[in-house]
């Protein structure tokens, strides 16, 4: 079975553009999975607007699971060209956060007169579902489990043919709280995980639900992932700065790096 993630948005808090950040990408946090014949999209950040070119012509089922409903997560929803085509249909998983469910969560955003149109007007088949501890996608099993963050976020590890990704966005990664952590990471082939700060930002950011680039790696060490990519880039950190950070992720796991937009990895 093919098991494979494409990187479509790295950036965190809102998108950026400009030169700074070619390498790196601007898009807010999107990615795609794909097991054999399923695929999975994690949140909707402006990344999803690069959806179209990771599918394949029959990729008409679509799962969408959403970490948390903040802006960033969001903002691909609406000019994304997979949620015009009458073809598709999407379903998307996400937990009740501040007694809304997830339906209500998007439409919130997605009503006058934030946004025009709500996803009833969409000619793609939207279809809401809370969010089960544990449930499968066709042949993958998803589970969920709470993290760190204002407002609450979903964390999600993903299995099928073997394989086994972990999500980790908008998390606060801390020494108390990495061992639960690595339990439900243990041993996945790929850990994506919040770093959006270093070390010497974090002071007075600590409850800000993000998590510091080392906290990521130490958290892949911990739990034995094979690989580790660090996501939710600030967005004033640029390429030149993404470069020269990268050299202390090795040190603390061989194979860890900060995302990119653009990238594609076997699993």
């Amino acid at each position: 079975m093919e098991a494979s993630v494409a990187i479509l948005g790295t950036r965190g808090s809102v998108p950026v553009s400009g030169e700074a950040y070619l390498r790196y990408g601007g898009a807010t946090t999107c990615v795609f999975l794909r097991f054999g014949d399923q695929v999975v999209v994690l949140d909707c950040g402006t990344g999803m607007l690069e959806l179209p070119k990771v599918l394949h012509k029959n990729d008409q089922q679509i799962a969408v699971l959403l970490s948390h409903p903040h802006v960033d997560h969001l903002l691909g929803i609406p000019m994304c060209p997979v949620v015009f085509d009458p073809e598709k249909k999407i379903d998307i998983y996400g937990a009740v956060w501040n007694g809304l469910d997830v339906r209500q969560q998007v439409c919130a955003f997605l009503a006058p007169p934030l946004w025009p149109v709500g996803p009833d007007r969409f000619p793609a088949e939207i279809s809401f579902h809370d969010l089960p501890d544990t449930f499968c996608l066709g042949n993958v099993t998803v589970e969920s489990m709470n993290g760190v963050h204002p407002g609450g976020v979903s964390l999600f590890r993903l299995t099928g043919g073997g394989k086994t990704v972990v999500f980790m966005t908008d998390c606060t990664v801390t020494a108390e709280n990495i061992p639960v952590l690595a339990e439900f990471a243990r041993d996945c082939d790929l850990l994506l995980c919040d770093g959006q700060y270093s070390q010497q930002e974090w002071k007075g950011r600590e409850h800000f639900g993000h998590s510091t680039w080392r906290a990521a790696a130490q958290l892949g060490t911990a739990c034995g992932a094979r690989m580790v990519r660090v996501i939710h880039h600030d967005p004033a950190r640029t390429d030149v700065q993404l470069d020269s950070a990268a050299r202390e992720l090795t040190k603390l796991h061989k194979n860890c790096a900060f995302a990119r937009a653009g990238e594609e990895i076997l699993l």
